[in-house]
């Protein structure tokens, strides 16, 4: 779940309002609503990092991937040290057929985000997409080395489907 933190300010009231409202409604599938929560943010509290962080994966739940694309780049930009912003972008790249290019993405991310299992993941997404799928295979089977929980997703994945045929 979205973690509602700021070091460098703190939220109005009705920003953090609308992000709990927000958080709620994605929770239960209600992504329109979430949007709608997030449209109610004051324009000086959008470049705060959990708020682009929630616009962002409310736009990967509408499957407006070319307008979260763009967010999470301005996020990774203008929030360095948040590394979801990578994640984001990448999936959003993947859903937009630009495979190769969330790849590249995926494989300049940080060591320590490597080491969480999802970026294995992403990969063999990719890979698996591709038609690579010994090598979305190998990725997949690190994945889940380093999360076990990843096994789960996996197994449903319409990308990975052919791996399990």
């Amino acid at each position: 779940m979205l973690t509602l933190t700021n070091k460098n300010r703190e939220h109005s009231p009705q920003t953090l309002r609308a992000l709990q409202a927000s958080e709620a409604f994605v929770f239960l599938g209600l992504f329109t609503e979430a949007m709608e929560e997030l449209d109610l943010i004051e324009v000086c509290d959008r470049e705060m990092c959990d708020v682009m962080i929630a616009w962002s994966r409310t736009l990967l739940h509408l499957g407006k991937f070319e307008e979260a694309a763009a967010l999470s780049a301005k996020g990774e930009i203008s929030h360095p040290n948040e590394d979801e912003f990578t994640v984001q972008r990448a999936f959003a790249l993947h859903h937009m057929n630009k495979s190769e290019e969330a790849a590249k993405v995926i494989l300049a991310a940080p060591d320590w985000l490597k080491r969480t299992g999802i970026l294995h993941y992403n990969l063999a997404c990719y890979e698996a997409r591709w038609g690579n799928l010994q090598l979305a295979k190998q990725c997949v089977q690190a994945a889940i080395t380093i999360n076990a929980a990843i096994k789960k997703s996996a197994r449903k994945d319409p990308d990975l489907a052919e791996l399990w045929n």
